[in-house]
């Protein structure tokens, strides 16, 4: 099993989903490389359900094609690190998205680069490297 590097973010995902040929050449070349958090999961199932009902089964299934791909990093580890960052944001005036946080403060703990397009939330939370392969 080769080592990860990348999380993907929720953003890089639906850039994919959406055909983005950047997106797909960069997540072909580090495929083994690539993995996603339970946090993106759930947000791509959540706009896939969100979808209007003659798409729902489409989007559903392009959805888990997707999730099915990469191994999936789940949360167990991140609850004091996301608590004491947040908290720091919120006094820095600087607030992240609860699932953005998650998804950086998964790729901090795991020593991952969250690939992201959102790099302006993201870029706030210390020690984590960020990449936008859309552009």
């Amino acid at each position: 099993m080769a080592v990860k590097r990348f999380l993907l973010d929720t953003s890089t995902c639906i850039a994919l989903l959406r055909g983005n040929q950047k997106v797909r050449i960069k997540c072909m070349e580090h495929e083994k490389e690539c993995c996603i958090s339970t946090i993106t999961v759930i947000e791509l199932l959540y706009g896939a359900y969100h979808a209007p009902m003659q798409y729902r089964t489409q989007e559903l299934t392009k959805a888990r094609l997707l999730i099915n791909h990469y191994d999936k990093l789940g949360i167990d580890s991140i609850p004091d690190l996301f608590c004491r960052e947040k908290l720091r944001l919120e006094k820095a005036g600087m607030i992240v998205e609860d699932f953005d946080l998650m998804i950086g403060i998964t790729g901090v703990v795991s020593g991952l680069t969250v690939v992201t397009h959102n790099r302006n939330h993201f870029d706030r939370i210390e020690g984590l490297n960020t990449e936008d392969w859309t552009l």
